[in-house]
């Protein structure tokens, strides 16, 4: 029986083990022998042929990417997240996200197992068999997918493989609610000020689950040290969702805003796709990692470098200042920063400190407001200036080359959106800006001339 407690739990699951309902890694989480149901207030099964076309093609990709590796059997397919509640004491578990992932991959399974029954133990050919589908657009739909993936599997030669790949690579992150209420309540978390789960939560729960299977002792170790970050809940959420993921979309030239960024599939569902190829070469803030230790040692030298920063006299008096739109400046001074820290370990910080930061803040100065948009595209032009050099002189000319720019954009602005106030970089450390001849931003004077 599941302990009644008011607290959102994840774990990391194979189809295998969802189907056969038996959690076989040890999961405290779930009951020993529990089931899915499909609730009545679920939505419809509403996936059409197109989707179910992309899922079987990315699968069989997979298939095809791995056949020749001795390894097969770590390659793991990762399926996005399940978000489950339980009903009273009972061993079922509602299916609030995940509905139409699972009942297709249920579609699927019945088709291989309709000739294969040696090969289909527990309930394989029959998973969610007991669901009743009480929507008349979900039979459609089960119905028409059904014959399409028949058809599919009719003139495929590698059906045991497809079978065997999806009931033990196929993984989900599941989240488990209590209630059906903290179920919603994480569900609708992005769109509502309630605690749900957070994203460092089901990356947490990945790479942990990785460990558990190939590094058993290090799992204590990396679990305590996580759960001291993320005691700072602002914190980690800063270093993951305005920063860490942030940076490798950008300096990916991925054109989009920071709060659409996904964190999840930053650090987890990269592994899985077809683009991803795993380098030992240290590419900095973009490294790529294996799940487990990698990720983890990543995450902790990144999280010292921002304690670096924060600890740093500059960035301190910075951020004690809090004018509108002032924090997406920070953000992307701060991932700069962070790339800096990287490259040039002995470097001359000081002075590059000082340097990135005036040209990070120019675009506070003449831009009125910014927006996410505004931070996005500032940050795709600044930071690849920054990651992509190989010594500190050639970072000192691309930073003043930029300034430079900058500076005329500053002198067009109107008022410089100042009030006639000076400005921050006026402000903290002015006699260290012009010990260190960091040209200062052009600031206009009021009409009394202050």
């Amino acid at each position: 029986m599941i302990e009644k407690e008011n607290e959102v739990k994840s774990c990391v699951v194979s189809l295998k083990e969802l189907v056969c309902g038996d959690i076989i890694n040890g999961s405290n989480i779930f009951d020993k022998a529990f089931s899915l149901n499909i609730p009545d207030y679920q939505r419809p099964y509403a996936w059409g042929i197109e989707q179910v076309k992309i899922l079987l093609k990315d699968i069989s990709e997979q298939i095809d990417k791995n056949q020749n590796k001795q390894d097969v059997e770590k390659q793991k397919y990762l399926l996005g997240s399940l978000i489950l509640h339980t009903e009273n004491t009972e061993k079922k578990f509602n299916i609030v996200d995940g509905q139409q992932r699972l009942t297709t991959l249920a579609l699927i399974l019945r088709v291989l197992c309709e000739n294969n029954q040696e090969k289909c133990t527990c309930k394989i050919g029959n998973f969610l068999g007991e669901v009743n589908y009480s929507h008349n657009e979900s039979k459609y739909h089960i119905k028409e997918n059904y014959e399409y993936i028949k058809a599919y599997f009719e003139s495929y030669d590698k059906k045991d493989k497809f079978l065997k790949f999806l009931l033990n690579n196929i993984e989900f992150i599941c989240v488990l609610a209590p209630s059906v209420d903290d179920a919603f309540l994480f569900f609708d978390s992005a769109n509502s000020k309630g605690k749900g789960l957070k994203s460092y939560d089901l990356i947490k729960a990945f790479h942990l689950h990785s460990l558990e299977k190939n590094q058993d002792s290090m799992l204590g170790y990396y679990a305590m040290k996580f759960e001291n970050l993320a005691k700072d809940e602002r914190k980690i959420t800063i270093l993951f969702d305005e920063l860490l993921a942030p940076a490798r979309a950008w300096l990916k030239h991925k054109s989009i805003n920071a709060n659409d960024i996904k964190a999840y599939e930053e650090f987890c569902k990269e592994f899985f796709s077809d683009k991803f190829l795993y380098s030992k070469e240290d590419l900095g803030i973009l490294s790529s990692f294996a799940n487990g230790v990698d990720f983890f040692e990543y995450l902790f030298k990144y999280n010292e470098f921002f304690d670096k920063l924060s600890n740093n006299a500059l960035y301190q008096e910075l951020d004690e200042i809090y004018y509108t739109g002032f924090i997406y400046n920070k953000y992307i001074y701060a991932i700069a920063v962070m790339i800096y820290f990287s490259k040039f370990p002995n470097g001359n910080s000081d002075y590059f400190l000082a340097l990135l930061a005036r040209a990070a803040f120019s675009l506070r100065v003449y831009r009125p407001s910014i927006y996410r948009a505004t931070q996005r595209d500032y940050a795709l032009e600044f930071l690849e200036k920054v990651y992509f050099v190989s010594f500190e002189e050639e970072l000192e000319q691309n930073l003043l080359d930029f300034i430079a720019i900058k500076n005329e954009e500053e002198r067009k602005s109107d008022q410089g959106y100042n009030g006639g106030k000076k400005w921050y970089l006026d402000i903290v450390q002015k006699k260290f800006y012009e010990n260190q001849h960091i040209q200062k931003h052009i600031v206009m004077e009021n009409e009394n001339g202050k």
